[in-house]
């Protein structure tokens, strides 16, 4: 009797190892991954100027139309599944120089498009849901001529991931252009997206990039920088190369 006994124990034990495996395998296993636009909008909100900004350092000398940063280059949004505190301290601005905030005027917006992303596994649990929005202002002048970007940003507006999965997330800024003339400046910034979603399974690698001119236009220009990047050839390490200092 006592031997039945510990044989369905060591049966059911056995099962319940098996079963958790299972689990285990589907709970982080990815089935479907899932980016969307939500929303596009904006709203009429005055641009508020930092004190410290009124009277930003000016670079020089630099060519008539010329088109600066003066804001951040690069700033993490979330770092394994916790978004930055300080988030509302970064954005970047595409704005003439040498000039003064005080100088450009008449911005419009805060422009704003919501972007969704969300993981599913093959328990049909969703294991990662967030809410992202990219926003900033447009069309800022100076004495009617140029069009302008200021307080360019991405952050989060919801974040949620289950047990036992990591999400990082960061953004850099190239260097703004002017793609209009010299006596109307069109201000453009282009800004990389980089996620990193991971299980003890396996981890994702993806980014995005937006596209911003300073008449207010916006464009996911994500499949184009991808398809650029598979043209870039692969860097082939040389072995045994010989210098001579001579």
């Amino acid at each position: 009797m006592k031997q039945i006994i510990l044989t369905i124990i060591f049966s059911l034990a056995g099962n319940f190892v098996y079963a958790q495996k299972l689990d285990d395998n589907s709970y982080f296993q990815i089935k479907n991954v899932k980016a969307e636009i939500l929303e596009v909008g904006e709203e009429s909100i005055p641009l508020k100027l930092d004190a410290n900004l009124n009277s930003y350092e000016k670079v020089g000398p630099l060519a008539v139309g010329a088109i600066i940063n003066t804001g951040a280059q690069a700033w993490n949004i979330i770092n394994n599944g916790q978004p930055n505190v300080n988030i509302s301290h970064y954005y970047a601005s595409a704005m003439p120089s040498p000039l003064t905030w005080a100088e450009v005027v008449n911005w419009k917006g805060p422009k704003k498009i919501i972007y969704s992303l969300q993981f599913e596994n093959l328990m049909g649990i969703t294991v990662l849901d967030m809410k992202y929005m990219v926003s900033y202002y447009y069309d800022g002048n100076v004495k009617g001529k140029g069009h302008y970007i200021a307080n360019f940003t991405i952050k989060p507006i919801e974040f949620n991931i289950k047990w036992g999965f990591k999400f990082n997330m960061d953004i850099k800024i190239s260097n703004p252009m002017n793609i209009g003339t010299e006596n109307d400046p069109m201000a453009y910034l282009q800004a990389d997206l980089n996620w990193s979603f991971s299980s003890p399974l396996k981890k994702y690698n993806e980014f995005n990039t937006y596209a911003v001119k300073g008449n207010g236009e916006f464009k996911d220009i994500t499949e184009i920088s991808k398809e650029l990047t598979k043209g870039i050839p692969v860097v082939e390490k040389q072995e045994n190369v010989n210098l001579n200092w001579n």
